[in-house]
């Protein structure tokens, strides 16, 4: 694999500047943010690393149902889709992702498998699959 004439897909750029700890200025396609780690009880002037992360799992999953329920449906709803990074209290435990996925309209039971596949395919999703366990869960209209 001659890595120049791969394909980029998408790339980011972070800046840790010297006078800083943990702040951290990010920019990809001309957007910029800011990461940052609590530190010394203080909760940073931005989300950490991992927030960008887990928001970024969250919005392509919603993004990618959103396809698919524009295309079946007339009044798609609401989609919200929620991370939460689990760390084991026991050693050895495996660390996951928990997504739950709340749709603000009944889908009908066989449409909700092929979403919960759609959801299992989503970019975000196996990009990060390499390196988690990504557990999907779909909850009724809240």
């Amino acid at each position: 694999m001659e890595i120049d004439r791969d394909r980029v897909v998408a790339s980011a750029r972070a800046v840790l500047p010297a006078i800083e700890r943990r702040r951290t200025d990010m920019t990809t396609r001309g957007f910029t943010f800011v990461a940052d780690e609590p530190h010394n009880g203080a909760v940073g002037e931005g989300p950490t690393p991992t927030e960008y992360l887990l928001m970024a799992l969250a919005s392509c999953t919603a993004q990618t149902l959103r396809q698919y329920v524009d295309y079946k449906y007339d009044d798609a709803g609401d989609i919200t889709v929620e991370i939460n990074y689990h760390e084991p209290r026991q050693e050895g435990a495996e660390r996951y992702l928990q997504r739950t996925i709340t749709l603000s309209e009944e889908p009908d039971p066989d449409d909700l498998k092929v979403m919960h596949d759609i959801a299992e395919k989503s970019p975000v999703t196996l990009l990060i699959q390499f390196a988690w366990s990504v557990r999907t869960e779909f909850v009724g209209p809240r």
